[in-house]
């Protein structure tokens, strides 16, 4: 199968394909958990035009990110997994990210999934509106 176009340098569309199978029961354990959590997917793997995992939460106060997407680089396939928070207050948006692990391999998460992601909602609870002021990231 060929893709209508790929976003990558350093994967052909043969490689796309076969690392978006493996991200599929990753996407689906991530899911398990985080569906209960009220988190939403918010586009899937399968149907995606970039290698990324994301899921999506947001309350009356804050909004967040936790997934992993795919590092374009040589020596690949690398994935970094990261967990976000931010809230907007008088026109300005305050925003954190942290990186639980980065350039790491597929079978890396494959085995290590469970971990990593309770660290990621760990921190997501943990990061309160202070936080969040206080660590922002200034784009």
């Amino acid at each position: 199968m060929m893709l209508y176009y790929n976003i990558y340098t350093y994967i052909n569309d043969q490689e796309f394909l076969e690392i978006r199978n493996k991200l599929i029961p990753i996407e689906k354990k991530m899911a398990d958990e985080l569906f209960l959590l009220g988190w939403g997917l918010t586009e899937s793997v399968k149907k995606n035009d970039a290698l990324i995992i994301d899921f999506i939460f947001q309350d009356r106060f804050f909004m967040g990110n936790i997934g992993f997407v795919y590092i374009d680089e040589p020596g690949g396939p690398v994935f970094s997994f990261y967990v976000t928070k931010s809230y907007d207050e008088l026109e300005n948006r305050y925003f954190v990210k942290q990186f639980i692990s980065e350039n790491e391999s597929l079978s890396f998460y494959d085995q290590n999934i469970d971990l990593i992601l309770d660290k990621a909602i760990e921190l997501y609870k943990l990061w309160d509106k202070d936080y969040v002021y206080e660590n922002n990231i200034n784009y």
